[in-house]
């Protein structure tokens, strides 16, 4: 008998959904790093938002977040807007451009995330929510061992 293979399962749901999602938000020149991050900076355009704060947000890596903005300010979805307070820090600001993106980004997201809830019943999204939280908690736990 085959064991379970949770993580390769989850790998593989994970690299297939990334691709779904670049691809659909290819159509606006987006990767779906560059659409999360245009739409979390949209969510929270009245907050001071830094590169630490999207970092933790999304749980990833300083230098993957580094080349995200830079790309972002490239393509001038974005700016960087030094801090009143602390010279060394700088907020992530959207752009008139930045926000109409964000925008069509965030129909995306609904769009993929209306196809991936209808696709298991309402039964099953509760399970998979208590799941996908179980699994998190001792990811988690593990890392911080």
């Amino acid at each position: 008998m085959k064991e379970n293979q949770y993580a390769k399962e989850i790998f593989i749901l994970s690299n297939k959904l990334k691709r779904l999602l670049d691809k659909k938000h290819s159509i606006n020149g987006l990767y779906v790093g560059q659409a999360r991050v245009l739409v979390y900076l949209f969510n929270n355009k009245e907050n001071k938002i830094y590169q630490k704060d999207i970092e933790n947000t999304f749980q990833i890596r300083g230098g993957t977040v580094t080349g995200l903005i830079d790309t972002l300010v490239n393509n001038k979805y974005i700016v960087r807007v030094e801090s009143e307070t602390d010279k060394r820090k700088r907020k992530i600001v959207l752009t008139k451009d930045g926000e109409e993106l964000a925008v069509k980004s965030m129909e995306t997201i609904r769009t993929v995330e209306n196809g991936l809830q209808s696709a298991l019943t309402k039964e099953e999204n509760e399970v998979f929510k208590k799941i996908s939280q179980k699994i998190n908690k001792w990811i988690d736990e593990e890392e911080n061992k």
